[in-house]
């Protein structure tokens, strides 16, 4: 019984069908070598480990660009001058340029133009530049005191030619009101108030420089040149009296007329130049007024052979009528330029006056 047992073939000398040896599983575990270990598990984690440092890769290039390439702030010129950095990107130079035209819009009181350009930039701040990082309450009065600018302003025009330049509407108007003030008729006269020469106002944007204020305007308006003017000689004038009337010298009248000396005589209804002061602009007034006035009777002669010619007798009194005139006077500058009769009205007929001459 026991040589049985010591006869049989213990486990791990054991052979399988075909002759091959059994061996334990500790035996077969240790034979796996540690090369075929680690070969095993490196094929399996490749794809995660280049997933890994490809990761590794992206955040390196961010930290560098970050550190090194961002733009992180805004570098603002005017022209081609730096005026200062803002920090961030947000800022762009369409909204500097409109606040900035906001700001000396509510300055002049009229919109604005700005004649140089505002651009901005992005720009890395470097510890160098640090210094030049500012706030945009610092940076707009700055660029403010850099710019020019034009104004959409309100220019007065005579005869078609640039006059005089205001700031706004409200102020050219003021300006040519101020200029008609002191002619306006008394209240209750029937007038119109304008001007001799063809006065507008049209917009348009100018250098700031050019505007004028309402009372540098007016002064201007008012300047005078010397023009000719022709002059009929009235009944009672002498040259010493013309020269007085147009605020000038009997010798300036005669240099402006030739073949004239100061004995020269002169006559009533002969033409004579005359130097004038005209104004830029002269205030023009057309009143109308209304006269009732007597209509003068007329005369009707009749001959009669039979008397002699000393004979003269009225056979029908006459009598004058009476009519309502409505006369026009225009005036320059507070002097009457013309008086006309433009309408009458008979309001009593007048009755002629008849009377008989003697032709024998």
């Amino acid at each position: 019984m026991t040589k049985e047992k010591s006869d049989f073939p213990r486990r791990g000398d054991r052979t399988v069908y075909g002759g091959t040896t059994i061996k334990s599983e500790r035996e077969r575990y240790s034979a796996q070598t540690p090369k075929q270990k680690w070969n095993f598990n490196l094929k399996g984690n490749l794809p995660k480990l280049k997933m890994l440092l490809g990761v590794l890769a992206v955040l390196l290039l961010i930290i560098i660009y970050a550190l090194f390439f961002r733009k992180n702030g805004t570098e603002v010129f005017v022209g081609d001058k730096s005026v200062g950095i803002l920090e961030g990107r947000s800022v762009t130079a369409e909204h500097i340029t409109e606040t900035i035209e906001a700001q000396l819009a509510g300055i002049a009181g009229s919109s604005v133009q700005l004649n140089e350009r505002i651009s901005a930039e992005g720009v890395r701040v470097s510890s160098s530049r640090k210094k030049d990082v500012c706030t945009m309450e610092y940076l707009l009065p700055k660029i403010r005191g850099m710019v020019t600018y034009k104004i959409d302003a309100a220019i007065i025009t005579v005869d078609g030619g640039r006059a005089a330049i205001l700031a706004t509407q409200e102020q050219a108007q003021a300006v040519l009101d101020g200029l008609q003030e002191p002619y306006l008729p008394d209240e209750g006269v029937n007038a119109t108030v304008g001007f001799v020469e063809n006065v507008g106002i049209v917009h348009d944007y100018v250098d700031s420089e050019e505007v004028l204020t309402q009372a540098q305007a007016q002064a201007y308006l008012l300047t005078t040149t010397t023009v000719t003017k022709s002059y009929t000689i009235q009944s009672g004038d002498s040259l010493s009296l013309i020269a007085r009337k147009f605020d000038t010298t009997m010798e300036m009248i005669v240099s402006l007329n030739d073949g004239m000396a100061v004995q020269t005589p002169i006559r009533a209804g002969e033409l004579i130049y005359v130097p004038e002061e005209k104004p830029m602009l002269s205030v023009k007034t057309v009143e109308v007024q209304v006269y009732t006035t007597v209509e003068p009777k007329t005369y009707e002669y009749r001959y009669d052979s039979a008397q002699p010619s000393a004979y003269q007798k009225v056979i029908q009194q006459g009598r004058a009528g009476q009519k309502e005139s409505t006369i026009q006077i225009t005036r320059i500058n507070g002097f009457v330029d013309e008086e006309k009769e433009v309408s009458k009205n008979i309001l009593v007929e007048p009755v002629p006056e008849i009377i008989v001459i003697g032709t024998q």
